[in-house]
Parts: structure tokens; sequence; C-alpha cells
């Protein structure tokens, strides 16, 4: 390994050759000594060491300490000064020059090993973290998103990006006169401190009003860096008005598009219930029984929308069956009863080629189907069978049988809630069930 190169600047030769004998043992190399602030100079100049051991006090018109600040900003080579006894004065400019250590006179070899490689290491971190931070300010200032640096006393740094987005030029907030209470819109700015209880924003989006008066929505994104008294907050700021202005359009496309599904439905509702009046009503009872049972077993608001708009079509396959059979006022004999049965089917397939954002044609297929697998289209069972469709199936049950129907008189919601009751398990869903009867025991729904 290539030895590291010390110069000496020392004025008194005997002291020189002893710090040079001390180098050498220790490993160095020695690669000129000097006894003036001119020379030292010239030699840095002309050698290049990797450090500089410097008297502070020498003769001629160059001191150490001016010789030192001259190397220091034209060679950036770390400064070590040699010292035996200064005023205090003296010492204080010494510290101006940024000095990477100090050697007292006499000195142990162990400590002069110690300071020089402590300088040495303290100067190859400097050089990697201001070549870091160059690194980092070339992408910043070059960053489409706005950058900047915020401390107690005001900002630290704004990249160009700021500039651009919020018209705030450097030299105004270099000013001291900005804050970034000055561009949060006026609207916002209570709310977002009663939110964070600070002085400096922190992340979220927001509205800003640029020094031009436009208002544009912002995303923050902030963290904080420091220690407590030294606490800085670097924060990134895009603007999202383009994409608030879309998401809004996008949000009324989506109602349009609800629209249009609620207005599907409820039409092939009316076409339902003109062909078979006994069952006006019935199908709205059902998808706001099987709403209900959905809430109270904590299913998303997504699934409980879905089930709404399948249990106010769940009876839609009927409209091919023939008027006779739906408003039959006796028993249905095993030939209707199968023309009947055949409805989920008919059902999935009316539903099955209108786009909707839900399973409604599946659930719809799968309403009539049990728990044993003795249900029908499909016989399915057990978790074959969408949780939705099992939801269904349960509400279906109770609101038919507690209502009139063309064969018979209303049973009654004491006889329903017998039936699912005493086939939960077999038929129907456990946890559907206890889930009606929660809500019926607390009253939270209630049967005409």
């Amino acid at each position: 390994m290539k030895k590291k190169q010390v110069l000496i600047v020392e004025d008194e030769r005997i002291v020189a050759d002893d710090i040079r004998m001390s180098l050498e043992k220790l490993g160095y190399s020695v690669c000129g000594m000097v006894s003036a602030g001119e020379q030292a100079v010239e030699k840095t100049a002309k050698m290049r060491p990797d450090v500089v051991l410097m008297d502070i006090v020498l003769e001629g018109k160059m001191s150490g300490i001016e010789a030192a600040e001259v190397i220091r900003s034209r060679f950036d080579i770390p400064i070590i000064y040699l010292t035996a006894y200064s005023d205090s004065k003296t010492l204080e400019r010494a510290k101006m020059s940024e000095p990477f250590g100090y050697v007292l006179k006499p000195f142990e070899d162990r400590d002069l090993q110690t300071t020089i490689e402590m300088a040495l290491y303290k100067h190859k971190m400097d050089k990697l973290l201001r070549e870091s931070e160059e690194k980092y300010r070339t992408l910043a200032e070059n960053a489409y998103d706005a950058i900047y640096v915020l401390s107690q006393e005001g900002f630290q740094y704004a990249n160009p990006a700021f500039e651009r987005l919020t018209g705030w030029k450097k030299e105004d907030l270099d000013s001291q006169k900005f804050n970034f209470w000055d561009i949060v819109h006026p609207d916002e700015i209570a709310l977002m401190k009663n939110l964070r209880k600070e002085r400096m924003p922190g992340s979220g989006e927001f509205r800003i009003v640029s020094k031009d008066g436009s208002v544009k929505v912002v995303e923050v994104n902030s963290a904080k860096v420091g220690k407590r008294r030294e606490t800085r907050k670097i924060g990134i700021m895009r603007d999202i008005t383009e994409r608030k202005k879309a998401e809004k359009e996008l949000e009324k496309s989506l109602e349009r598009l609800k629209k249009t599904f609620e207005d599907t439905v409820n039409a092939l509702v009316s076409a339902l219930e003109r062909r078979d009046p006994y069952t006006a009503g019935h199908q709205k009872g059902v998808a706001n029984l099987a709403c209900a049972i959905a809430a109270e077993m904590s299913l998303p608001k997504d699934k409980i929308e879905g089930l709404r708009l399948a249990g106010l079509v769940h009876d839609v396959g009927k409209i091919q069956i023939p008027t006779e059979i739906l408003t039959k006022p006796g028993h249905l004999s095993e030939t209707e009863f199968l023309m009947i049965k055949i409805h989920p089917r008919v059902g999935y397939d009316i539903l099955k080629e209108i786009d909707f954002p839900y399973p409604i044609a599946d659930i719809v297929l799968q309403h009539h189907e049990r728990m044993d697998g003795s249900g029908y289209p499909e016989g399915l069972s057990g978790d074959q069978i969408l949780l939705e469709a099992k939801i269904l199936a349960v509400a279906d049950v109770v609101e038919a049988m507690s209502s009139q129907r063309p064969f018979r008189p209303a049973l009654g919601i004491g006889m329903a809630l017998e039936e699912v009751s005493e086939h939960r398990g077999r038929l129907y869903d456990r946890k559907v069930v206890s889930a009606l009867l929660k809500l019926v025991k607390e009253g939270r729904i209630a049967f005409e």
C-alpha cells in the first residue's frame, strides 16, 4: 500500500527533524519540510501531499493560519496544526480556517498517528459527503417535482420545480419574509394546523395558491431530519391538479354508470311485477333484508351494493314463466314446479350479458342453492356457493314465508324464522342465520 505523503511546515529545524523521524517510524512518507507559509503553499501545489502538518506561528510574511487557508481553499488538503502555545485570538483564527486536528508540542508518537489518521478519515468522509450532496443536488435541481427543505427559521432550499409550481423565486424564499403557510389556500390553513399542531406543514393533499393567484392541488410527502432543536423537514410536492380533475370526471362517469345500472334493474323489476302482481315488492323486500344481514356480517360496501342489486332482480328469470303458473291460486303440479325451478338459470342468462361491476348473474343463479347440495339448479354445496347467494337465500325464504302468495296466505315471520333456525347448517349458512336472528332480537329490522 502506498505510504501517505506528509508535508511538514515548521520553522525550527530541530523540531522539524524530530517530526520527520517520528512520521517515518510510524510508516508515513515525508514529501518535504519547509519553514515559511509561502513555501508551504508552493510545496503543496507541487507535491500535493495527503496531509499538511502546519506550525501556527511562522516567521515571514504569511503565517501558518494564512497558509492553511490558502491550501484549504485551493487544494482541498487536510491541515493539522502544530502548536506549543498560542493566545486565544490566534487559536480563534486557527479554528476559522477549519483544521482537521491539532498536535501539541511536545507530542507522543501515538498522539501524532491518531491525529493524522483521524484527519485523513474525516477528510475522506467529507469528500464523499460533498460528492453525495452534489449528486443529489443535481437530481433535485432537475427533478420534475418540487423539492424543498424547511427549518423553524424558514426555507433552506427550494429547487427550480418549486419555483415553477408556486411562482416564488429563490430570492423571495431567501428573504426570510416567505413562510410556507403563505402558499396554502386560506380555506385549508385552519384545518391543516389543527391536524398537525406544528409550524411546518407535513404530508397529504391540499390546495395552494401560486404567486399569480392560481389555485392548484398538490400532494406533499415530507420527513423530518436532524436533532430536536435543529429539525429540518425535507419535502416533495407534486402538482396533482389535472389528476384531481380527471378523478372528478371519473366519479361523475361512475355515477352515470351506476344510474344506468339502477335504471336497468328497475326496468327488469317493473317488467316482472307487471306480470306477477303478487310478488310486487317481494324483490325489494328481499334486497333490503339481505343488505341488513350483510351489514351485520361486516361485508364491504361494494359487496353489499352488489347484493342489493342482485336482490332486486333475483326473480327476473320468472319473466319467461307463463303468467297462469305464476298467478295460480292453488298448489303447483310437479311439472309446473319444474318450470318454476328454471327461473335462476333464465335470470342468469338475462343478466350475464349486462356488464355489472358485481357478480350479480352468479348470485341470482345460486340463490336457490342449499348448503347440503339439495338446492337447484346446479346442486352446489358449502363453499361452492357465493356468500352473497347464501345471504340472498335466507332473505328470500324469510320474506316469502312472511308474505301472502297466490297459493297460500302469509305464514308469518315466526314460522319463517323457525324454518331458517331449524335448518341452519344443513340448508342455510349458520353465520347468515345467526346475523338475521340477532337483528330480529335487537329490533333492528321489522316485518310488516
